[in-house]
């Protein structure tokens, strides 16, 4: 059964990234306009890295797999230009269809917290509410939503939403779908931490 504790953190975790509350997702699949897109600010580093004109930028990544169909996909990465700035973080592409993919950055000091958060998820196995329907949610700053939901007879399910202005949510993901998705995570934790530590 879900513990008090694990509610809490799951509250905090949304009330310090600015979690959306909103119970219903978009569903336009028309594309964001350039308005939009150019009013927007970056939520982390990673979206906010932009080097100075004229330089040359050099972007490393490793696709680290993906998890459901169609898939969710995990990369980690480092942005660097000449000058020294770089930018390290995780991507997670939600695709919808052949026509709609978006991804939510996440930057490298929120991976803890965020790999927190999924462990939260994946202890959910009873609704400690009153009520029929429950969805507990988890989100970073670029607006990567992770949710558990209609929990009943022991069994939970999971969507990775991903994008910021027309966001893309997963299919149903299960449990050992969720735990994959965490491996992922870890790995690229993992690779930033040796990044950062020169080896």
């Amino acid at each position: 059964m879900l513990k008090p504790a694990y509610l809490i953190y799951a509250a905090i975790c949304l009330a310090l990234s600015g979690g959306l509350l909103n119970a219903q997702y978009p569903t336009n699949s028309a594309e964001p306009s350039a308005a939009i897109q150019q009013s927007r600010t970056p939520a982390t580093k990673l979206e906010g890295f932009k080097p100075s004109a004229g330089s040359v930028v050099m972007l490393g990544y490793d696709e680290l797999g993906s998890v459901g169909s169609p898939p969710v996909n995990v990369d980690v990465r480092e942005a660097r230009d000449a000058k020294g700035a770089k930018a390290l973080g995780i991507s997670v592409e939600v695709t919808e269809n052949w026509y709609r993919k978006d991804q939510s950055l996440v930057d490298a000091d929120e991976i803890p917290d965020l790999l927190k958060g999924i462990d939260t998820l994946l202890e959910v196995d009873a609704n400690p509410t009153k009520f029929e329907n429950l969805e507990i949610r988890c989100i970073t700053r670029g607006e990567l939503l992770l949710t558990a939901y209609n929990v009943s007879r022991g069994r939970t399910y999971f969507t990775i939403q991903a994008g910021r202005d027309l966001p893309v949510v997963s299919g149903r993901l299960s449990a050992k779908d969720m735990s994959k998705f965490r491996a992922m995570i870890e790995q690229a934790a993992q690779k930033i931490s040796s990044i950062a530590s020169g080896k």
